[in-house]
């Protein structure tokens, strides 16, 4: 009654604490998740998905570890992003699909030890796939490549070389027989040693794995791979939490360990055990999944009671747990406690029923050692065909180089005798290039008189091309001189033209009046002429300046419509469509406002009646600004599309203008990124369009 009582206070000290820390691990998930509603930026959020990646249940974060290796990627994480696709591969362990998914994802990363250590370790969890969960037929296949690549074309690298010989460990773990396995763990152990020392997930790998093989031959050597896995998880576990990761869980990981060690009781003395089941068994206490397989095979007590040779207390969980499903090596050891305890209790049912179970396993694993045994022989036998193939394959080799060697000396030989004869041929042509030597040199001299010729000829073209220059340059300051120098005058003439008529008397104001707007509006079609011919030269010598800034097109398009209406015939309307509402463009208004000016003005002249429209709106995705100029006038033949954008061509010569202001237009529009097109779509009059990129 005593001994159940016990047990019954164990369970009940261990279920409490896991509901408090469970009560407590749900309140820091939704502490985290709020947090991580309100993170700013994949930075932010890479340490709060961690913390939550370690704190949830399995399920819950294996979906989480999918997002938060997108997001490391984001932050500019690799390292945390390839931490967490190992973690997952190790999750995904039976899922082929799963695994080639991950790799896909890790070769992305730009090449690095990280790198190389994650597909080394999702080679290594499908090496552990195949081994456990693939028919003998397969293994066998399996194995036979990996030695085949071992023996005859072993990897430079070092990752490379440790999957492999990894894979043969994981197919010989499973064969009874296990004296070439540790051949090849030692070898494996090796490799691993040479690796950097922070690749905690290939050494993580190796030693649980190399702790389970060697517990079946050597106990020493497993104990001395558990004790170093201590180490690792130890430096594993400060190396998480100086990056932050406090929740990332190793009880697990801690009580697999203590419980192996514990198996080796008989090895210890008794302070050793006490501190080993100690250990074990509090992780019990902190951990749900670490209770769960407390529960099913409470193995620290067995292990204790034996050590103590407390065969009262062992006999029930013995009686209890001997057949629950695990490995054939731990069955047979249960059964032999049994054994031990029911003879020490004189429990001689009991001592019966696991003696005759007892004595079927040692049957089935002396069939399976001699079968393990043919199958090294066969394995050894393989791999000394593999070998007696590559000598062979090796002497064939170097036959074909010494029979390459042959055919390159009477090749060789051949090729001196055609030497010899081609020296002859050379002496002739020798004696034949000394006479064209000769005439080269007179051909030379005659090259050289042509090639001063040429010099001379390439001088005076100089010159004539910088008079040209020159000349040019005087012309663009005499255009702009003159413009400078005629505008004045005829400002003058302007403004006496007015004055004289303000002077006059009532009777004949109203005739010098009107003289005195024509005299104006022929000043001003002067004027215009001598700007556009100013505004040409400039756009010639490359000099226009260009002045962007914030402008509000609609202002700007009332403006020139306001200063060229007193241009427009009576009778006329001239409109504004502003139905495209507010657009601002980053340009130069100037400029602008010349092109329109213009367009209205060519649009003034022809159209004696109807309307002039100016509107605008935004085009292509409003990556481009459209400003139209549409008139009732006399319209432009479609032939002459291009033709009107020349240099002083004028359809009508009656008409007033020297023919530059379309072609002046267009200069400057293509000078603000545009062009100036005509419409030819539009056939009630003329349609002339600026369109400028939004910047």
């Amino acid at each position: 009654m005593g001994r159940y009582l016990r047990y019954l206070i164990i369970y009940i000290s261990i279920l409490l604490p896991l509901a408090v820390r469970a009560e407590r691990d749900r309140e820091i998930a939704d502490s985290l998740f709020r947090e991580l509603a309100v993170a700013s930026s994949p930075g932010d959020s890479v340490p709060i998905m961690c913390n939550l990646y370690d704190l949830l249940p399995r399920k819950s974060s294996t979906d989480i570890g999918f997002r938060l290796v997108e997001t490391a990627d984001r932050a500019g994480d690799p390292g945390t992003a390839l931490d967490i696709i190992r973690n997952q591969a190790n999750r995904y362990l039976r899922s082929d699909s799963m695994l080639e998914v991950l790799r896909n994802r890790a070769v992305r990363f730009s090449e690095s030890n990280d790198v190389r250590e994650t597909l080394t370790f999702i080679d290594m969890m499908q090496n552990m796939r195949r081994a456990r969960y693939s028919d003998r037929t397969e293994r066998n296949a399996a194995l036979k490549e990996y030695l085949e690549t071992v023996t005859l074309n072993p990897p430079a690298d070092i990752y490379e070389h440790v999957a492999l010989l990894h894979g043969i460990c994981m197919m010989l773990s499973q064969e009874p027989n296990g004296e070439m396995l540790g051949n090849y763990l030692d070898s494996l152990s090796v490799l691993v040693n040479r690796l950097p020392r922070n690749a905690y997930s290939i050494r993580n790998a190796f030693g649980i794995h190399a702790a389970s093989a060697y517990q079946l031959t050597s106990p020493e050597k497993s104990m001395v791979a558990d004790q170093a896995m201590l180490k690792d998880i130890a430096r594993l576990e400060g190396y998480y939490h100086e990056k932050g990761r406090i929740y990332r869980n190793y009880a697990p990981s801690y009580y697999t360990i203590y419980t192996r060690l514990l198996s080796n009781f008989a090895m210890l003395d008794t302070a050793t055990v006490k501190e080993y089941y100690d250990k074990a068994v509090s992780y019990t206490q902190t951990d749900s999944d670490v209770r769960n397989t407390y529960q099913r095979f409470p193995a620290p007590e067995i292990y204790l009671a034996m050590s103590k040779k407390d065969y009262a207390a062992a006999l029930p969980l013995l009686k209890k747990y001997h057949d629950v499903p695990g490995s054939v090596f731990r069955r047979r050891t249960m059964l032999r406690y049994l054994i031990e305890a029911a003879d020490a209790m004189g429990d001689n049912q009991a001592l019966l029923d696991a003696s005759r179970k007892y004595t079927a396993i040692l049957e089935q694993e002396l069939e399976d050692f001699s079968c393990g045994t043919s199958r090294e022989l066969q394995i050894a036998y393989a791999v000394y065909n593999m070998r007696s193939e590559h000598g062979e394959a090796e002497i064939e080799k170097k036959e074909s180089i010494a029979s390459m060697q042959r055919t390159v000396i009477m090749v060789s030989s051949i090729a001196i005798i055609v030497l010899a004869v081609m020296l002859v041929v050379l002496f002739s042509f020798y004696r034949r290039n000394r006479q064209l030597v000769k005439h080269l040199a007179r051909s030379n001299k005659s090259l050289k008189i042509e090639s001063e010729n040429l010099r001379q000829s390439r001088a005076e073209s100089i010159r004539a091309r910088d008079l040209a220059q020159k000349a040019n340059n005087l012309k663009s300051d005499f255009i702009k001189n003159m413009s400078y120098e005629v505008k004045v005058p005829l400002q003058a003439i302007t403004e006496y033209s007015h004055l004289i008529a303000d002077c006059a008397g009532a009777d004949g104001k109203k005739h010098l009046t009107e003289f005195a707007n024509l005299v104006e509006l022929n000043s001003e079609l002067l004027s215009t002429i001598i700007n556009d011919v100013l505004r040409l030269a400039e756009i010639d010598s490359s000099s226009m300046p260009v002045q962007e800034q914030v402008v509000n097109i609609g202002l700007l398009c009332r403006a020139t419509l306001d200063s060229v209406r007193h241009r427009v015939s009576p009778g006329v309307e001239l409109e504004l469509d502003g139905s495209a509402g507010h657009i601002d463009m980053f340009t130069d208004p100037l400029r602008v406002q010349q092109i329109l000016n213009n367009m209205l003005t060519n649009a003034a002249k022809f159209t004696t009646k109807g309307r002039i429209i100016l509107s605008y709106k935004m085009i292509d995705d409003d990556s481009k600004l459209e400003i139209s100029v549409t008139d009732t006038g006399i319209g432009i033949n479609p032939e002459n599309k291009e033709k009107i954008f020349e240099r002083f061509v004028k359809l009508d010569r009656d008409t007033q203008g020297a023919g530059l202001g379309l072609s002046i237009s267009r200069l400057i529009a293509r000078l603000l990124g545009g062009d100036v097109t005509l419409d030819t779509s539009y056939m009630d009059g003329a349609r002339f369009k600026l369109i400028l990129p939004k910047k």
